[in-house]
């Protein structure tokens, strides 16, 4: 099969073939897992004085368009999750990096979002990709208040991890490696552990540059703090435009203009705020962790070793 019939059959414009272009192409992936650390991760990258990381976090280019707009239309409606010269504009300046790298975490939603690994593998087939996970059932929980807090769930939260699978399906650690493996090496794929990260940060670290083979970077403190931690608190709609009218590209033009003041009245009045600890997730992190139990081990099975931090939470 060709480039050209395989970038048609995924949906992908032409990559530009300029030696200026393809100067700027990514060959670094922080696939997620989405709320286990990729987002610290991508910031203790970004110091080292080797690795040029995009501006733009999570610009979800070779997410297909489609479903990226029925899932976050705000990020689907900026040119870099779907031009290529936007796309590359990320890491204007970085030409010479010996990595440029993003972080989307779309990028391991399987099959929520579909081909993703094939894309990548399609044009940056040397690439080197980095897994973040944290426990299965703390990670589809916190993913669950992520979307709660955004209104894209309104479910109580057993009836969502039952009745809405992407939340089990991306704490399928193995389902995830499964689709990447089939297009790249092993040898090109790292396995990041969210907890390990967070308690042995300068040791993890150290052995991501090892791999990527990058000299070693010493951070100072102020670099390698911990980053965004969720807040014990969460919001809810007080009215049910409240989410349509976020979406909207003409919420997306006002914010550009209004003063942070009045931005954040507006969110007051229109959403309500709650403690996270009142709502009982007992239920949902039984099922999740009879769910989720097989999977665990499969992934296990896959890296070739167990990891020990998960066993004391879920």
């Amino acid at each position: 099969m060709t480039t050209e019939v395989q970038n048609d059959l995924l949906g992908i414009p032409p990559a530009p073939s300029d030696p200026a272009s393809r100067a700027l192409m990514p060959n670094l992936f922080v696939i997620g897992a989405s709320k286990s650390g990729s987002s610290a991760l991508h910031a203790y990258l970004r110091v080292h004085p080797e690795i040029c990381m995009s501006r733009e976090k999570e610009p979800c280019f070779f997410v297909d368009r489609g479903e990226l707009e029925a899932a976050w239309p705000i990020m689907a409606r900026h040119d870099c999750s779907h031009e290529w010269p936007a796309y590359l504009d990320l890491w204007q300046g970085g030409e010479g990096a010996r990595y440029r790298g993003e972080g989307s975490v779309y990028y391991s939603q399987a099959p929520h979002r579909s081909n993703v690994a094939a894309r990548i593998a399609a044009h940056c087939p040397d690439a080197r990709i980095i897994y973040t996970v944290r426990e299965p059932v703390a990670r589809a929980v916190g993913h669950y208040w992520q979307r709660f807090k955004e209104f894209q769930d309104t479910l109580p939260i057993e009836q969502a991890m039952r009745e809405h699978a992407l939340y089990r399906d991306t704490s399928d650690y193995a389902l995830q490696m499964e689709q990447y493996l089939a297009h790249f090496p092993a040898s090109q794929i790292k396995v990041v552990v969210a907890e390990d990260l967070r308690t042995r940060r300068r040791e993890v670290l150290a052995e991501v540059f090892d791999w990527l083979g990058v000299t070693p970077y010493h951070h100072d403190e102020s670099e390698i703090t911990e980053r965004h931690k969720s807040p014990p608190t969460s919001r809810r709609q007080r009215f049910p435009l409240v989410k349509k009218l976020r979406d909207s590209s003409l919420w997306a033009r006002a914010r550009q203009h209004l003063p942070k003041q009045i931005v954040d009245r507006l969110r007051d009045a229109s959403t309500a705020k709650f403690d996270k600890a009142q709502v009982d997730e007992s239920g949902a992190r039984a099922y999740l962790a009879q769910y989720l139990a097989p999977r665990r081990a499969a992934f296990e099975a896959l890296i070739g070793r167990r990891i020990d931090a998960w066993d004391a939470r879920g």
